[in-house]
């Protein structure tokens, strides 16, 4: 979405600083290395805040804080740019950074410009207390529709004949620019993670891939040379991150790594 929003012209460049788009937190920011964070950096998950899996607390203001205070309370654990850490409320921010420059919530500009363009319709889409469509996950949609989602990355963006994602975006999306990227542990299979624009990398035997990761074991995987897309659904597990959700969650990307494995090499 981002990327389409860059083509028709709401955002100008991944290089525009996220305070662009929260002027009435830009005044308040006591730690000014906030005032340094891109919208590139949002995207790699590189803006410095913490993984919220590090602290209870930091969990308990992922789902009931309010935003965009969070820009200011959040601490930042890095550099802008230096590090890569998981961060959940950065794509809140970023889902809110689309629906400011675009003048529209995020679901119907999704809507109108990537999912009916492939024929594919979102079921329900998480909301934050404030009643923002959350770019952090929370989107039902059926397991064929989230294929077709997949498929049109590996055709480079294009749908039956119309290109409806950018193909430099694509490109850039699927690059890694955190390697070895934090894994929680969870596949034994899923070796060298890195980390791109909102999708992973991995290899598992002789296959380099990318792959989208939702909470409980849902998967998009890209396996380019074969032309082949792999999709899981699971339970999400909504705000439980608890020892249940992760074993469920390791035993589906075992099991996805384990056929990936036994598939030949072109």
């Amino acid at each position: 979405l981002v990327g389409i929003a860059l083509e028709q012209g709401y955002l100008s460049s991944v290089d525009q600083r996220m305070l662009e788009f929260f002027p009435e937190s830009a005044g308040r920011i006591v730690d000014q290395r906030k005032t340094e964070i891109t919208l590139q950096h949002m995207l790699q998950m590189r803006t410095g805040y913490p993984d919220e899996e590090t602290s209870q607390e930091y969990m308990d203001a992922l789902y009931w804080g309010v935003y965009p205070p969070l820009i200011e309370d959040f601490p930042l654990v890095c550099e802008p740019g230096t590090c890569f850490n998981y961060s959940n409320v950065t794509y809140m921010l970023l889902a809110q950074v689309l629906s400011r420059s675009c003048e529209a919530d995020l679901r119907s500009f999704a809507q109108e410009n990537l999912f009916g363009p492939i024929d594919t319709e979102v079921g329900d889409w998480q909301k934050d207390r404030e009643g923002n469509y959350t770019g952090s996950g929370g989107i039902h949609a059926t397991s064929r529709d989230v294929a077709k989602f997949g498929q049109l990355y590996l055709d480079g963006g294009e749908y039956e004949g119309t290109q409806i994602i950018p193909s430099e975006w694509v490109q850039n999306s699927l690059q890694s620019y955190s390697e070895k990227a934090k894994d929680y542990g969870l596949s034994l299979v899923f070796k060298d993670l890195g980390y791109g624009y909102g999708w992973w990398s991995a290899t598992v035997g002789d296959h380099d891939f990318n792959f989208a990761w939702g909470h409980g074991g849902q998967l998009i995987v890209l396996l380019e040379d074969l032309d082949m897309v792999i999709v899981t659904t699971a339970d999400p597990f909504f705000a439980e991150h608890s020892g249940n959700s992760w074993k469920h969650e390791s035993a589906i990307m075992n099991m996805v790594g384990r056929f990936i494995k036994t598939l030949p090499v072109e």
